[in-house]
C-alpha cells in the first residue's frame, strides 16, 4: 500500500565527500548538540524583529529550517540553519538549496515537487554541505506551505551524525555477534559429526551383544547393556538433533518418505525405550484402540519425533508416575492423525508455555537436556505438513502436559498376496488387514500377473514355490514389464533356496521371509520394501 504521507529518497554522496564527513565527524557531532544560541556570526536582531512570535516559533525548533521559493531559492531561516552550515546571513540569504545537498540537482527539486503532489511531505537522506566544504549526514524533510505571498517550500533539515555513528557501531557489533555465533554453530556441528560415527559404532556392538552374536550374555550383563544402549540411542538423537537443526537453517534438510502404519511405528519406537521406563520405575501407557491409519513420512525423523515427546514427558514425570501415548483420528480435521503424549507430572507454567519450542529453552530448575527436544520435533513435524502444540495442564486435569501432534494421512498401500496354500492366504491377510493394508489375492502366479497388470498394487508377497508358474518366474516377467518392475516384492518361502533363486532375489534386492514366520518379522520386511531397504534373512 502507498503511504500517502511520506516518500523516503536517498542521495549517494561522492568518495571525496565522505573523506571530508570522517575528518569533520568530531566537529559536527558537537554542532549537533549545541543548544541554539543565534548565530556567532551575526547577532540576533541585526536582520530580523526576534520578539515577533513568528521569529520566535523558527527559532525554538531544534532542527536547520530553511524556507524557499518553488524555485529552491532560500528566503527565510533559522539561527539553527546559520549554525549547522557555518554560513552568516548574507551568504545563505538567495542561495539555492540544492547546493547545500551532496549530489543534489535540479532533478531532485523536481522530484520532490512530483511527491509533494500527492504526499503531506518528503524524507530525503543525503549529506549537506557546510560553509568550510566539509559533509555531514542528514534527514531533510520537504514539504509545501502557504504564506502570505504565496506557496513556498519549507525544508527541515537534522544532523544525524552521532546517529550514524551509532547505528554503524551496532551494525559492526552484529556482525561481529553473527560471526561469533556461526562459528559456535560451525564448532558444535564439528564435534556432533565426529560424535556420531563412534555412537552409531557403539550401538551396532551393544545390540549384536545382546543378541549373542559375541557369546553367552548373563541377565545381569543384559541389564547393562541395555541402559547403555539406551543412553547411546538417546545421546545419538541429541547429535542429530542438532546436525538435523544445522540442515534446517540452511534449508538442506531431507526427508525419506514412505507410506508407513503409524500406530506401528509408535508402538515399536516405545518398545525399544522398554528399558529405560522400567529403570525409572515409570509407567508407559500406549492407547491406539482399533486405529489403522499410514503416513507419508520419514521413519527415522517421526521415530525420534516420538522419542523426543516422550523422552520429555518421562523428564517431568513424577516417582511411580505415569506418561500415556493415544494415537486416534483427529477430530477437528478430516484425514488427519493424532498423537497425544500426556504426563501428570508438575505441567509447565502459562509464561513458559509459548517459550517451549524455542530452541535452548528449558523450564524452572530442569537441567537435564539440551532444550533440543521440542524444537527439532516441532521442525520436523511442519517439516512433514503437520501441526504440534503444547497445553498445560490437559484438559480436564489440574496438571501435568499435553503435546498434541497432527499428522496427515494417507490412503493405505494396496499389498497383493499370491501363494497356492488358502490358509496361508488367509493368515497373511488377517496380519496385513490389522494393520490396515488393503489387500488382494491370488492364489497362483499367472492370476497373480493378471492381478498386477489391472491393479498395479503396491507390494506383492510372493510365494517361491507354485505348481504352474513359480516365483522365480513370476519375478522375471514383473522386472521385464515397463508397467510392473517398480512393484516392490517380498518373497516367502518354506522349502530351501537353491543358489540360482538366491541369486535372483538378490540382482533385484528381494527381501525373503521363511514359513513359518513371525508377524513382526513379515511387517518388518513390508515396510522396509517401501523404504527401499532389501533383506535376506532366511
Amino acid at each position: 500500500m502507498k503511504d500517502k504521507h511520506s516518500q523516503t529518497m536517498r542521495i549517494d554522496i561522492d568518495p571525496a565527500a565522505l573523506r571530508d564527513l570522517d575528518a569533520s565527524e568530531e566537529d559536527v557531532s558537537k554542532s549537533e548538540h549545541v543548544p541554539i544560541s543565534g548565530s556567532n556570526v551575526v547577532q540576533k536582531g541585526e536582520r530580523r524583529d526576534s520578539e515577533t512570535k513568528y521569529w520566535r516559533l523558527l527559532n525554538s525548533i531544534y532542527d536547520a529550517v530553511l524556507i524557499t521559493e518553488l524555485s529552491g531559492d532560500i528566503i527565510e531561516f533559522n539561527d539553527r540553519a546559520l549554525d549547522l552550515f557555518g554560513v552568516d546571513e548574507e551568504t545563505l540569504n538567495r542561495r539555492n538549496i540544492m547546493s547545500l545537498i551532496s549530489g543534489a540537482d535540479e532533478s531532485l527539486l523536481e522530484s520532490i515537487h512530483i511527491n509533494l503532489e500527492d504526499r503531506i511531505y518528503t524524507l530525503v537522506e543525503a549529506h549537506c554541505i557546510r560553509q568550510d566544504t566539509k559533509t555531514f549526514p542528514a534527514e531533510i524533510a520537504a514539504n509545501r506551505i502557504e504564506m502570505n505571498d504565496g506557496e513556498q517550500l519549507c525544508f527541515l533539515i537534522r544532523d544525524v551524525t552521532v546517529r550514524k555513528r551509532t547505528q554503524e557501531e551496532l551494525e559492526k557489533a552484529i556482525d561481529r555477534l553473527e560471526r561469533l555465533d556461526r562459528a559456535r554453530t560451525d564448532f558444535v556441528y564439528s564435534v556432533s559429526h565426529e560424535l556420531r560415527t563412534p555412537l552409531t559404532s557403539m550401538t551396532y556392538a551393544i545390540t549384536n551383544m545382546l543378541r549373542g552374536v559375541a557369546g553367552p550374555v548373563s541377565d545381569r550383563a543384559k541389564d547393562y547393556l541395555k541402559l547403555l544402549d539406551g543412553d547411546c540411542k538417546r545421546l545419538l538423537g541429541t547429535v542429530n538433533d542438532i546436525l538435523d537443526l544445522r540442515k534446517i537453517d540452511t534449508k538442506t534438510l531431507k526427508l525419506a518418505r514412505a507410506r508407513l502404519p503409524f500406530p506401528r511405528l509408535v508402538r515399536r519406537t516405545l518398545e525399544s525405550i522398554g528399558a529405560r521406563v522400567d529403570a525409572k520405575g515409570l509407567k508407559l501407557n500406549l492407547c491406539t484402540g482399533k486405529s489403522t491409519c499410514f503416513v507419508d513420512c520419514d521413519q527415522h525423523k517421526m521415530e525420534r519425533v516420538v522419542l523426543n515427546l516422550v523422552d520429555n514427558a518421562l523428564k517431568f514425570a513424577p516417582a511411580e508416575g505415569e506418561v500415556s501415548v493415544f494415537i486416534e483420528p483427529d477430530p477437528g480435521v478430516e484425514n488427519r492423525v493424532r498423537l497425544d503424549v500426556i504426563d501428570d507430572g508438575p505441567g509447565i507454567p502459562e509464561s513458559s508455555i509459548d517459550k517451549v519450542m524455542d530452541r535452548y529453552y528449558t523450564i524452572g530448575e530442569q537441567t537435564s537436556g539440551t532444550g533440543l527436544g521440542l524444537a527439532i520435533s516441532a521442525e520436523i513435524v511442519r517439516a512433514h505438513g503437520g501441526e504440534i502444540k503444547v497445553i498445560s495442564p490437559p484438559p480436564g486435569k489440574e496438571k501435568g502436559t499435553l503435546v498434541r501432534v497432527s499428522m496427515p494421512v494417507i490412503d493405505a498401500p494396496t499389498v497383493l498376496v499370491v501363494d497356492d496354500d488358502r490358509a496361508i492366504l488367509d493368515l497373511l491377510e488377517i496380519q496385513l488387514f490389522s494393520q490396515g493394508y488393503r489387500i488382494l489375492r491370488a492364489e497362483d502366479g499367472k492370476q497373480g500377473l493378471d492381478i498386477i497388470a489391472e491393479h498395479k498394487p503396491d507390494l506383492v508377497v510372493l510365494d517361491m514355490v507354485m505348481p504352474d508358474l513359480e516365483g522365480t518366474e513370476v519375478i522375471l516377467k514383473m522386472k521385464s514389464d515397463d508397467q510392473m518392475r517398480r512393484i516392490p516384492i517380498i518373497v516367502i518361502t518354506g522349502a530351501h533356496m537353491g543358489r540360482a533363486k538366491f541369486e535372483i532375489l538378490n540382482n533385484f534386492g528381494i527381501p525373503a521371509v521363511r514359513k513359518p514366520w513371525k508377524e513382526a518379522d513379515l511387517l518388518d520386511r513390508i515396510e522396509g520394501a517401501f523404504l527401499g531397504k532389501a533383506a535376506f534373512t532366511m
